[in-house]
């Protein structure tokens, strides 16, 4: 997949982009200040340069990027999938959304896809506060966008041999792949909030 597939299909995509949600949440990772109006092609175009500075730090392409998001999100979820003899609704999904991460070729609707059940089973633990997750509700209408972007700033994963966690994304960095990571799924929620 490449960039410009994401940008088109999300940002360009949107009824409403001079909201002033959307652009507080995209202003975590690009500064508009030197736009006196924000336009649709105008921020389209700050998307690109910011994806390409990113790629040009990091060495690698846009496919990089995007299976480091998809090593994220599996993280943050694989311990919270109940594993059950009887396979779970959520271990289905669950199943299947890694199954997305790990091919070869992802589409822009694999990632959505992907999206979609992935931040469904994390509004679960968030709004039922559980640590093993078995049923939960697919509906685009259950994901809250600004709980999930708030709690996954915030979340934690458990640091190996030590009894301890660790920050799971690391924001400092406008363009390492911790920053591009939310700013990714924040485009992705945002098309999902705006599907009918």
């Amino acid at each position: 997949m490449e960039v410009q597939e994401l940008i088109e299909n999300t940002w360009l995509e949107f009824d409403d982009v001079t909201r002033d949600c959307v652009l507080l949440d995209l202003n975590n990772f690009i500064e508009f200040k030197s736009m006196k109006k924000p336009s649709r092609e105008g921020i389209a175009e700050k998307l690109y340069d910011h994806f390409e500075k990113v790629e040009l730090k990091n060495k690698a392409d846009f496919n990089k990027l995007v299976k480091w998001y998809f090593k994220k999100i599996n993280e943050i979820l694989e311990y919270r999938i109940e594993n059950a003899e009887s396979k779970t609704h959520a271990q289905k999904y669950y199943e299947r959304a890694v199954s997305i991460s790990k091919s070869k070729q992802v589409s822009f609707q694999d990632i959505v896809d992907y999206t979609r059940i992935m931040m469904s089973l994390y509004m679960e633990a968030i709004k039922n506060q559980t640590e093993s997750i078995s049923d939960f509700n697919l509906s685009k209408d259950w994901l809250d966008l600004d709980q999930i972007l708030t709690c996954i700033h915030e979340e934690t994963i458990p640091l190996e041999g030590l009894n301890r966690r660790i920050y799971c994304f690391d924001t400092t960095d406008l363009y390492g792949y911790d920053s591009n990571i939310l700013l990714i799924l924040t485009l992705l929620l945002y098309k999902l909030n705006g599907e009918e």
